[in-house]
């Protein structure tokens, strides 16, 4: 962070958007991953 602020520079603010943003679409994905298991395994039933 930089020392003369309590702000963190613009630099790790846009690492950071980009780690969450990231995290996201990897949560997202696997939520629809896991609903296409659910549908896929209750046609099956």
């Amino acid at each position: 962070m930089n020392k003369r602020k309590d702000f963190p520079t613009r630099e790790e603010l846009d690492q950071a958007f980009h780690y969450l943003h990231d995290q996201i679409n990897r949560i997202s994905v696997l939520e629809v991953m896991e609903i296409m298991k659910e549908e896929k395994e209750g046609n099956k039933e």
